[in-house]
């Protein structure tokens, strides 16, 4: 079987603040942490966290909106747009927190985010 690199890009609005997420999963993979252009951090990835990333990519099941309600007691404090390409596939997904809290249906694109967020995560 053939395969084939995967390039993840997952921007985060988090309290005002804007995180870029990069990932490349091929036979080295790497990731580049930026803010706005500014790279803050690179590294090559742990074949563990690849084995994860690639476990939650091939759980991603894809998000239907749904018509919730407005309320104006609920404000967004992070959005996530998220892309995911290959030479075969190129998904696309932009969510708010609020539509992760009122539905299950961007479960599995949040838990490939808070993967991301979390490997990325660095002092």
């Amino acid at each position: 079987m053939t395969t084939y690199p995967i390039a993840i890009e997952l921007t985060a609005w988090v309290e005002l603040g804007l995180n870029q997420y990069e990932l490349t999963l091929e036979k080295v993979s790497r990731l580049t942490v930026k803010r706005t252009d500014d790279v803050l951090h690179t590294r090559e990835l742990t074949s563990s966290e690849v084995d994860s990333l690639l476990k939650a990519i091939t759980g991603i099941s894809v998000p239907l909106a749904e018509d919730v309600p407005a309320n104006p007691n609920h404000k967004p404090v992070s959005s996530y747009e998220l892309i995911i390409e290959s030479a075969h596939f190129s998904l696309e997904y932009n969510w708010e927190d609020i539509d992760a809290q009122t539905s299950n249906t961007f479960d599995s694109v949040s838990h490939l985010a808070k993967l991301i967020e979390k490997i990325g995560h660095f002092e």
